[in-house]
């Protein structure tokens, strides 16, 4: 698993660390996801303290990630940029899930991916294949409005109907 510590020392209430890098994602993070490969992700933005005490992490992340097209499973460069602000103080859940109690640093891999798998699109598809043809010998895509009742089913059909008037 790959692992970003930032060293949280060498932030104070005047300096904040400046990050400008660039990240690849392999088969650790994406296996379960349905993004199929994410290399050169540009991270750029800093991390200091807030007159609070709390960590504020301010980060823009871009890049493009390859996801399967919808229909033809093709696959589909997909664009995204990212504003992630992220606050982090000792009452905050992530204070350790972030590693920073023990260490007194943080991890930042694990904010970047969480807020790059909510970019991913539920469906996707390349807009030459909006007319693609949903149906073939032996076989047609079939939904919910279009659906066809079977003609040696039709007395179940009314069966079933006149068992939903009940």
């Amino acid at each position: 698993m790959i692992i970003i510590k930032i060293d949280l020392s060498k932030v104070n209430s005047e300096n904040s660390i400046v990050i400008d890098t660039t990240l690849s994602f392999k088969d650790e993070y994406i296996g379960n996801t349905p993004i199929k490969k994410l290399d050169d992700v540009g991270v750029k933005g800093k991390i200091y303290y807030s007159v609070t005490e709390e960590i504020i992490i301010d980060v823009i992340a871009k890049g493009e990630m390859v996801l399967l097209d919808a229909i033809t499973l093709e696959e589909i460069n997909y664009p995204f940029e990212i504003h992630i602000e992220e606050v982090i103080n000792e009452n905050n859940d992530n204070f350790e899930e972030y590693s920073i109690n023990l260490t007194n640093s943080l991890d930042i891999m694990s904010f970047l991916w969480q807020n790059i798998v909510l970019e991913v699109p539920i469906r996707i598809k390349k807009d030459e294949n909006e007319n693609v043809s949903l149906k073939g010998e032996g076989w047609e895509l079939v939904d919910e409005n279009t659906k066809k009742v079977n003609p040696s089913m039709s007395p179940f059909a009314a069966l079933l109907e006149s068992e939903r008037k009940e």
